[in-house]
């Protein structure tokens, strides 16, 4: 079966790469073209006119991302499926504001994640859609989808217009440790990828949603420098941990 190469990419000078040794921001590979509006919660996070990271509409009012995506000035499109195309359908907000989570380290990315609430609520149809927090915690060996519009290369960047999907399988705790044995992964951490395989995700689509069983259980986070190789899978912020404080974040419309 032919291969597809799908690699969520940011530019380098974008996002801050993590000092944890071989790490990069997230993307994608090994994916294709999404089916039109099959992610009708993705979000696309633009700082002016530069794509940065991916987002999750999970309220009318509020987009879950990574916190190392965080920018002075974010502007949201909701909706899109074709970067380049005025298809209609667009959904356009400002970010009022930022909560990334008091505890994110920067340094070991651990609590990677931030809520980003919209200045105007969106209106939600078949292109605008919420999706829910995924609770229990997602058990491995299980099928998820991502998706993004990062770079379709690894080493050379060429992003693509459309938005792109791929499947992984989640990994177990102790497997993502001793692949990622220079890494320090945490209990806040949820890894995935199918091994052998070029699926993965790479620097750009940080933020975007990890979505297994029709519910977001993971926020995409970091990787290994040279993605899709097969070996070392992605790493994503662990939603189920942070759902007490999304939903009293959510809940007060304000941080914390």
């Amino acid at each position: 079966m032919e291969s597809f190469c799908l690699l969520l990419l940011a530019v380098t000078h974008l996002g801050q790469a993590s000092s944890q040794t071989g790490v990069l921001e997230k993307r994608i590979i090994g994916g294709k073209e999404c089916v039109a509006n099959s992610q009708p919660w993705h979000v696309s996070l633009f700082y002016f006119d530069d794509y940065i990271c991916g987002g999750t509409l999970i309220s009318k009012h509020w987009v879950l991302t990574a916190a190392h995506c965080l920018k002075p000035n974010i502007l949201m499109q909701l909706g899109e499926h074709n970067l380049e195309v005025n298809e209609g359908n667009e959904q356009f907000a400002h970010t009022a504001i930022f909560c990334p989570h008091p505890k994110y380290d920067s340094v070991t990315y651990d609590n990677d994640i931030m809520l980003l609430k919209l200045n105007a609520p969106a209106k939600l149809n078949k292109y605008v859609q919420t999706i829910s927090i995924g609770c229990p915690e997602v058990s491995s060996g299980t099928e998820c989808t991502i998706a993004g519009w990062g770079s379709t290369t690894s080493i050379v960047e060429t992003y693509p217009n459309i938005l792109h999907c791929g499947t992984v399988t989640t990994e177990t705790q102790d497997e993502c440790q001793r692949l990622h044995s220079d890494l320090k992964i945490t209990d806040n951490m949820l890894c995935a990828s199918i091994a052998g395989e070029t699926m993965d995700t790479c620097y750009g689509d940080s933020g975007g949603s990890l979505v297994c069983n029709s519910v977001v259980h993971g926020v995409t986070s970091f990787g290994h420098t040279t993605c899709g190789t097969g070996t070392k899978p992605g790493v994503y912020t662990k939603v189920c941990k942070y759902r007490d404080w999304i939903r009293k974040t959510v809940a007060k419309g304000d941080c914390l």
